[in-house]
C-alpha cells in the first residue's frame, strides 16, 4: 500500500508492506503513480536491475528506485512488477516487467534520501520517501 503526500516542491510517498520485497515493489509502483504513467500501447519489456552495494537498507531502496527512474527517463519504460532474485541488507537484484515506450505526465527528477528510513514496525515494513519534482 502507498499513499501520496503532496508538497510544493516535492511529493512525499509513504509506503507500507508486509514484506521487504513488497515494500520495494509498492514503492516502485508509487513512483509511477506520481509520474502518472500511461503504459498503454507499449511493447512488453523485461529488465534486470542490480544494486551491488549500498550504505544500508534505506539507501538500497533509494538507489533501487533511482535505477528504475533512470529507465523511465532514458528508455520511457514503465514497470508494473518486480521479481527479486536477491534482496539483502546492502544489495538487490530484480527482474522488472513492464512496457515501453510509456508516457509520463509528471516528471520526477530524483528519489531523495531526505526523510527516508526503511524500518519494520509491528510486523510491517514502512518508509517515507521524498520525490524531487
Amino acid at each position: 500500500m502507498y499513499e501520496l503526500v503532496n508538497h510544493i516542491a516535492d511529493v512525499r510517498l509513504r509506503v507500507e508492506a508486509a514484506s521487504l520485497e513488497e515494500l520495494f515493489r509498492d514503492a516502485m509502483r508509487g513512483l509511477y503513480a506520481v509520474m502518472h504513467a500511461q503504459p498503454e500501447g507499449g511493447q512488453p519489456v523485461t529488465r534486470t536491475i542490480v544494486v551491488d552495494e549500498s550504505a544500508d537498507r534505506t539507501a538500497l531502496l533509494v538507489d533501487f528506485l533511482n535505477e528504475v527512474l533512470q529507465r523511465a527517463h532514458v528508455g520511457r519504460e514503465c514497470f508494473h512488477d518486480a521479481r527479486f532474485t536477491r534482496l539483502d541488507e546492502l544489495s538487490v537484484e530484480a527482474e522488472l516487467t513492464g512496457v515501453a515506450p510509456a508516457e509520463f505526465e509528471e516528471d520526477v527528477k530524483a528519489v531523495t534520501y531526505h526523510e527516508a528510513d526503511v524500518r519494520q514496525e509491528n510486523g510491517a515494513w514502512t518508509t517515507m520517501l521524498v520525490l524531487d519534482i
